[in-house]
């Protein structure tokens, strides 16, 4: 039996796996059935046994029990072996083994149907217990329907047959209720089979997109998500001993200058081969009794989290020179080799912090601190580091002055709606036109902004400034236009936050259904926001969950709460076609959203391949610099003008 997924683009090696993974799990469920299911068999004999003593030859009657027990205590030998040595044979030659072991005893139990006592009570019980037989063979071969419809076929045929044979109203009713009763245990199987293997088919996706959120694409290393998890098991480890360990942030150098002049291709190779180096070292010291060992994260493209346990601050300089020991040799692309350097900081627990942020947030100051000295340099965390940070500062009190005189600008960037190809609304995205120093990213202040709890009143401002302009696109004409507004878990957790919303909606006469709020997967998955989001709900607020596939995938969330939209974040979709891995999670993700009947969204399209894709997976929306960039608000009026009677893809050939 092949389940085969509907990811198409999976790669070879996946989909031996999957296959493999699910052959694995229905053979389980078959021989999970087989002991309970012979103990019942032989039961169901000497019920028989009883049943028909004295009323059917003695000879006949005690052939039949030993050779049906027989086929049970077989069926029971298969049993053991499998549990015993279920590693030493593949899954089909157990699930061969199961069918026709499962086919014998069907085929021995056919006997007794000719063996009918002549009294009608007797023949009455015979029945029932025939019936019950076949329930539970019905039951026992879910996951192989064809192995089910071959046993009833066995016992119910022969029962169909010999009963016409007969014939009289007794013999033709028991003819009759036998062909329904097989159609409807056939049909039952049928449709528990379907389900059971549909529910394997979406555990495995789920699986897939879980593991490939939780790691990194490229270098297959656990990504910043697990860290927390790595550094409370290092804390767990040391609490009650008198040793510590580092959490060390190890950066490497030039990577930009390698990326623009030899391609982001190179830089990928690069990448790889200093994670396989990192985890050859890992290795290496895992065999070593009393030595440090190595736990190795990605958090940046070009920046490793590495926890040493255990690792003391005397003579942690040689340890640490270990880590340099995988630049010795040059990376080689294609006939030119290529020497790189890092930058490594390093923060002990419980020296220099003892949460899992604390620990990142100075190692990273440290590593900062060794990159402006170049080379293959390391520092240790220092309290003066953070005295190195008068920018942050500076940048910090910029942001109270913008706030104060209003300086943000609000842009939006279009939706584009897959089946029509028109403009179904847009995104609110903040911009700060710095008056000394002109646009400062996002990137850059969302961060502090977050930090600080700016992000309050910035936040209030884009979903005034958004609800508003929108609404005056509605009255040019636009009526169904939508506009999407990023909310932060600081502003969730904010008390008033429901009435900025509802005063927000309220001022700009703005209708709720044409608002979305789009919240980030760890954000919904905290209680205390669980009353918020409900409460958006009962208002008619359209939820999405942004940067979908990058945080928790449980998805028990899109169970709990009405959500209208998953936006799949641009770090899958910007590596399609040339990434396998982004191909899978992509589909996964789209296949989950039609299975759950929730809007799909893909962000930083900007390849018509990549459109193309998206439309050939049955994606609904899409956003990016293949359509357009984020527009102020007066261009964004121009573009809506421009598409109000032609689809925004009219050159593009729409699935």
């Amino acid at each position: 039996m092949d389940i085969v997924t509907e990811r198409k683009q999976i790669s070879e090696d996946e989909r031996l796996s999957i296959n493999k993974q699910v052959k694995e799990e229905l053979v389980e469920h078959l021989y999970q059935g087989c002991l309970p299911g012979t103990i019942t068999g032989i039961v169901a004999s000497v019920a028989i046994y009883l049943d028909y003593y004295n009323y059917t030859p003695y000879l006949l009657l005690n052939s039949w029990v030993v050779t049906f027990n027989l086929m049970m205590l077989s069926l029971t030998g298969l049993f053991f072996l499998y549990k015993k040595f279920k590693s030493k044979f593949n899954m089909e030659v157990w699930e061969r083994s199961y069918s026709l072991m499962m086919t014998g005893c069907a085929l021995s139990w056919v006997p007794i149907i000719y063996l009918l006592p002549q009294d009608i009570s007797r023949q009455y019980l015979a029945l029932i217990a025939l019936f019950l037989a076949t329930t539970g063979y019905a039951t026992g071969t879910i996951g192989q329907f064809k192995l089910c419809v071959a046993t009833l076929i066995i016992m119910l045929v022969p029962l169909i047959a010999w009963s016409l044979y007969k014939g009289g109203i007794f013999y033709n009713i028991i003819a009759a209720y036998s062909t329904i009763y097989m159609s409807f245990l056939c049909g039952i199987n049928h449709r528990s089979t379907q389900w059971f293997k549909d529910s394997l088919k979406l555990k495995l996706e789920n699986n897939l997109v879980s593991y490939q959120a939780n790691h990194d694409l490229l270098t297959d290393l656990p990504n910043q998500r697990l860290l927390p998890q790595f550094v409370e098991s290092a804390i767990k480890t040391v609490h009650d001993g008198s040793k510590t360990f580092a959490l060390v942030c190890f950066s490497l150098n030039r990577m930009e200058m390698i990326n623009d002049s030899l391609g982001h291709q190179a830089g990928d190779l690069i990448i790889q081969s200093v994670a396989n180096r990192l985890n050859a070292l890992a290795l290496h010291a895992s065999h070593l009794i009393h030595e440090t060992q190595f736990t190795i994260t990605i958090s940046r493209k070009d920046t490793f989290n590495i926890i040493m346990l255990p690792l003391e601050t005397e003579g942690a300089e040689n340890k640490l020179k270990t880590l340099f020991s995988i630049l010795d040799e040059p990376f080689y692309l294609a006939d030119r080799g290529v020497k790189l350097t890092a930058s490594v900081g390093v923060s002990f627990y419980s020296k220099d912090g003892d949460t899992t942020d604390a620990l990142l947030a100075n190692a990273d100051a440290a590593m900062l601190n060794a990159k402006q000295f170049g080379g293959n340099r390391f520092e240790f965390y220092r309290a003066e580091i953070n005295a190195q940070l008068p920018k942050q500062l500076a940048l910090e009190s910029d942001l109270h002055e913008a706030i104060k005189l209003n300086q943000f600008q609000v842009y939006y960037q279009p939706l584009v709606d897959l089946k029509t190809g028109r403009i179904a609304g847009s995104e609110a995205l903040i911009r700060w036109p710095h008056p000394v120093h002109g646009f400062i990213s996002p990137i850059n202040f969302i961060p502090l902004a977050e930090e600080t709890g700016l992000i309050v009143p910035i936040g209030a401002f884009i979903l005034q400034e958004a609800c508003r302009q929108t609404r005056v696109w509605q009255q040019m004409g636009f009526t169904g236009l939508k506009v999407a507004v990023n909310v932060s878990g600081k502003q969730l957790t904010n008390s008033n936050f429901i009435n900025t919303v509802k005063e927000a909606l309220v001022v700009s006469e703005f209708d709720a259904r044409y608002l979305e709020l789009e919240i980030t997967e760890t954000a919904i998955l905290d209680e205390k926001i669980t009353r918020i989001i409900n409460e958006f709900t009962k208002l008619g607020i359209g939820l999405a969950v942004d940067d979908f596939g990058t945080g928790y995938s449980g998805l028990s969330y899109l169970k709990r709460f009405s959500i209208d939209k998953l936006k799949i974040d641009q770090s899958f979709v910007r590596d399609i076609p040339g990434s396998n891995d982004s191909i899978s999670i992509v589909s996964a993700i789209l296949a989950m959203a039609r299975e759950m009947n929730v809007k799909s969204l893909a962000e930083g399209v900007e390849t018509e391949e990549q459109l193309r894709f998206l439309q050939s997976k049955g994606c609904d929306y899409i956003q990016g610099y293949y359509f357009s960039k984020p527009l102020e608000a007066s261009y964004f009026t121009q573009l809506l003008l421009n598409y109000q009677n032609i689809p925004a893809f009219s050159n593009v050939e729409l699935v």
